[in-house]
């Protein structure tokens, strides 16, 4: 099936923050046809967190149709955090909540956030209008068969979940990168540049795009000091302090902090690390 050639006022300056991670894909020639569904909708920055095979020649297969330029550049990294430090917004796909739920997000309302938020936004201040530079943003898809754990889903923010028939949920790879994919595509074709100062109009968190968010780096330096007061002052058992963290990472997931606001957090932290017993991460 062939589509239409875009036209050169919609061509992908608007999608180029956008970042595509599979995550320990297990199959090579789905990384391959990813790339192509990639490259259909005028995406090209594509990370592979350990994958089972790569490179290799089922995934060259099957990137036809301009996807080699996808694949020739993509990333290899050996996990999930060194793909996505850099962003201010990661969303999983994923058709399960696991333990650690998120927000969900239809497919229209997660490429509209992706898109808002890897582009140039306005946020009000005390006398102006003051400009945002564009972020980095990732959508995230698991392995083929048993998709993204709990650990994979503690640095994305919200989920996003394909509507497929209930009889039948599970969705291969690449299909589920083209629908996301499309998605985009369709987003920035309507908007094509002209329209990001007006108010989006499905997204659960308006606010969101009017502010700049911590990247996930800035984020997991928050939650291991976080992780080291509670445990240090008393309140969270030092035996497993995990099992306090995923709910304390659910609660400011859905307050979503921006950056000032987590500095101030940050802030909190460092005066009561003050009145506590020194050790080694005072100095993270």
């Amino acid at each position: 099936v062939c589509c239409p050639s875009p036209s050169s006022s919609n061509a992908n300056t608007n999608m180029d923050n956008i970042r595509i991670v599979l995550v320990r894909t297990h199959v090579s020639g789905n990384i391959g046809s990813t790339a192509r569904a990639m490259k259909t909708m005028g995406l090209k920055h594509l990370s592979l967190v350990a994958p089972r095979l790569f490179p290799d020649q089922d995934a060259t297969k099957m990137a036809t149709r301009g996807g080699e330029t996808v694949l020739n550049g993509a990333k290899v990294v050996d996990s999930l955090y060194n793909a996505v430090h850099d962003c201010e917004l990661v969303i999983a796909c994923t058709a399960r909540s696991r333990t650690f739920n998120l927000p969900t997000l239809q497919p229209e309302q997660a490429a509209e956030l992706l898109y808002s938020t890897a582009n140039n936004r306005t946020m009000e201040d005390s006398s102006s209008l003051a400009p945002l530079s564009p972020a980095n943003v990732a959508l995230v898809f698991g392995p083929e068969r048993d998709g993204l754990d709990s650990t994979d889903m503690e640095l994305a923010q919200y989920r996003v979940s394909i509507p497929a028939h209930p009889d039948n949920t599970s969705l291969n790879l690449a299909s589920a990168v083209q629908i996301l994919s499309y998605e985009l595509r369709k987003y920035h074709i309507q908007n094509d540049g002209n329209d990001l100062d007006q108010e989006p109009q499905k997204i659960i968190n308006n606010s969101t795009i009017h502010k700049q968010l911590p990247t996930i780096a800035g984020q997991e330096d928050f939650y291991h000091v976080l992780e080291s007061v509670l445990t240090r002052s008393g309140f969270a058992h030092t035996d497993d302090p995990r099992r306090l963290m995923p709910k304390m990472r659910h609660l400011l997931a859905r307050a979503e902090p921006d950056m000032d606001e987590l500095n101030i957090l940050r802030g909190a932290l460092a005066a009561i690390q003050r009145h506590l017993p020194k050790n080694d991460d005072d100095n993270q």
